[in-house]
């Protein structure tokens, strides 16, 4: 998938402002806007009390819990866009049924204004591992046929359930997890982590790390063989970049 950040920007507004027709053949939740099959929605949160830590929670849980990616090469490496700003960010992942074997990937756009969460899932696509040769098979929700092929209801379906709990989940971290501290933004925005900073500062510049190493009140975090970060009570004391 390639992120075009305006466009998913332009294609919430559209699905928040304007009466969304879906397809007859697409039922709820999924909606079609421009041509793209999406589920679009949003929440009034009475907590936390601020924009800016609604938006907090979302970013950190929501790098916090993407699942492997499973890619078969370095270019398929999965993206995130955030715009701390505008208190949005636009974010490929990938949702797994382990019982059927279904994985599911999409891009979610969050956008916080105010108390007000908006999510949109887009660009959704199944895939799976064909059982004779070990390659991947794809098919966009755009393609699906579910009057036609009860295989592709099953799909919708069972995305509709697996998303359904993620943002459940996503809910429930925004309004109970409490907010961190965040204070290093100049090295936030430039992807930089420096000596002092805190585990969520250090998540939002460089994202979840490969393993975590924990011994008492130390910690290492390595994102590369190149990359690595040192933890005392959960402070950054020294790194390798």
């Amino acid at each position: 998938m390639k992120i075009a950040t305006s466009f998913f920007y332009c294609l919430v507004l559209a699905a928040i402002c304007t009466p969304l027709h879906a397809q007859e053949t697409i039922s709820s939740p999924y909606a079609e806007v421009k041509g793209s099959i999406v589920i679009s929605e949003f929440h009034t949160l009475d907590k936390p009390s601020s924009a800016e830590a609604i938006f907090i929670n979302a970013l950190l849980w929501s790098i916090e819990n993407r699942e492997p990616e499973n890619r078969e090469s370095q270019e398929e490496k999965s993206t995130i866009d955030i715009d701390y700003d505008k208190k949005q960010y636009l974010l490929e992942s990938v949702l797994t049924n382990p019982r059927s074997a279904s994985r599911y990937r999409y891009l979610l756009l969050v956008k916080v204004v105010d108390n007000i969460i908006t999510i949109l899932a887009s660009d959704i696509t199944y895939e799976a591992e064909t059982s004779v040769i070990k390659l991947v098979k794809r098919l966009v929700f755009e393609k699906l046929q579910p009057e036609k092929k009860p295989k592709h209801k099953e799909h919708l379906n069972e995305f509709a359930t697996l998303y359904k709990e993620r943002i459940k989940q996503l809910l429930e971290a925004i309004t109970t997890n409490s907010v961190p501290t965040i204070t290093h933004w100049a090295e936030i925005k430039s992807k930089d982590v420096v000596k002092g900073m805190n585990k969520s500062e250090c998540l939002l510049a460089f994202g979840k790390p490969a393993s975590v190493q924990k011994q008492g009140i130390k910690e290492e975090w390595m994102y590369d063989s190149y990359t690595y970060l040192f933890f005392e009570n959960e402070i950054v004391v020294s790194l390798i970049k």
